[in-house]
């Protein structure tokens, strides 16, 4: 009975969580076409909701807590032509966890695709440390050099 009671408990939590971020998204949604937003993307995260919205020729990105509703971060900038070409509201969901990775872990995939960049220099590292290998073992056969002059 117990454990009938804790998981109708359970699931009415996270039934209630869902509907408050959707109350959220609502409620953002609502905030930014009275600002006049026309291009409005929401993906709604397990912990966090990303947005997305353009307005002459400005993309504004915001990052919600789910729960709160407290923007965690939020940046503006210069819409790319495509950005600018989209009208209407589209809202999806999303399992990934964490929308604040976009931009500052190079390993994770982003709008920017800074990542390919790391690869690039990953190869590099690689090339410089076998050079350095290399060098390494020349530097003992030059010290080996030395005895036999003795």
């Amino acid at each position: 009975m117990k454990k009938f009671l804790l998981s109708t408990t359970a699931a009415i939590a996270l039934a209630s969580n869902a509907l408050y971020a959707q109350s959220i998204t609502d409620q953002i949604v609502s905030q930014l076409q009275a600002q006049g937003y026309e291009s409005i993307e929401i993906e709604n995260g397990q912990t966090q909701i990303k947005v997305e919205a353009i307005l002459n020729g400005r993309k504004l990105e915001v990052v919600y807590d789910a729960l709160t509703g407290v923007i965690l971060k939020e940046e503006a900038s210069t819409a790319d032509d495509d950005d600018t070409l989209r009208r209407g509201v589209r809202i999806s969901s999303s399992d990934d966890d964490d929308f604040l990775d976009d931009d500052e872990d190079d390993n994770d995939d982003d709008d920017n695709d800074d990542d390919e960049d790391e690869d690039d220099n990953d190869d590099d590292d690689d090339d410089t440390d076998s050079d350095r290998d290399d060098d390494d073992d020349n530097d003992e056969d030059d010290n080996d050099d030395d005895d036999n002059d003795d």
